[in-house]
């Protein structure tokens, strides 16, 4: 009688350990993402919502759910063997191995670019932008204007269009005021000395 006993305890330590090395090569190989959401899908979010409500640093919490997500996976795999015995499905494992339908795969199966080059056209922008930033943030120090979306030196590009130095002195009196440098210093002196020239 106790070597019956003693039997019966390794046939179900060894289904066991059969039992959970099949679940865990099982969860390694299943789909991850269907749009039906079968097999363990469901299991595997339910338990990363549940554990994303525990309490950081908090043990029983996770080791929880990580029970009940281990117990529902068992369920998969045991439904799955309880229809191909009914005969209502072909093998015990085809409720969670399967061809996953994505909705993405006609796209990427479509796609026929270069990754590398692609990666490389959006390191270029990267760079291209964050060079006309810095410009951006220069001509910002240096006082510059912001007209139409075009960087204008404001003195320089006012006296370049056909203006006179009436019309310009009081945009550059407006811009230079509080401006103690000699750049503002010059241009309030050539501003002045234009009508001179003019008659």
């Amino acid at each position: 009688m106790a070597r019956f006993f003693h039997l019966l305890y390794y046939y179900l330590l060894g289904f066991l350990v059969f039992f959970v090395a099949y679940m865990v090569v099982m969860l390694v190989v299943s789909p991850r993402q269907d749009l039906q959401k079968r097999g363990f899908i469901p299991c595997t979010e339910e338990f990363v919502l549940s554990v994303a409500d525990c309490t950081r640093g908090e043990m029983i919490c996770p080791l929880k759910y990580l029970w009940h997500d281990t117990t529902c996976n068992a369920t998969v795999i045991l439904d799955g063997f309880g229809a191909w015995v009914r005969g209502k499905q072909p093998t015990p494992w085809a409720n969670y191995l399967f061809v996953p339908e994505l909705s993405e795969q006609s796209a990427r199966e479509d796609y026929n670019g270069d990754i590398a080059a692609d990666m490389q056209d959006l390191e270029a922008q990267s760079q291209f932008i964050e060079r006309k930033n810095r410009e951006l943030d220069e001509a910002k120090k240096r006082g510059l204007d912001l007209r139409d979306d075009v960087l204008l030196s404001s003195s320089e590009d006012i006296l370049s269009n056909e203006t006179t130095a009436e019309d310009v002195a009081p945009i550059i009196e407006e811009e230079n005021k509080g401006d103690i440098s000699d750049e503002a210093f010059m241009e309030e002196i050539e501003v002045n000395k234009e009508p001179q020239k003019n008659e």
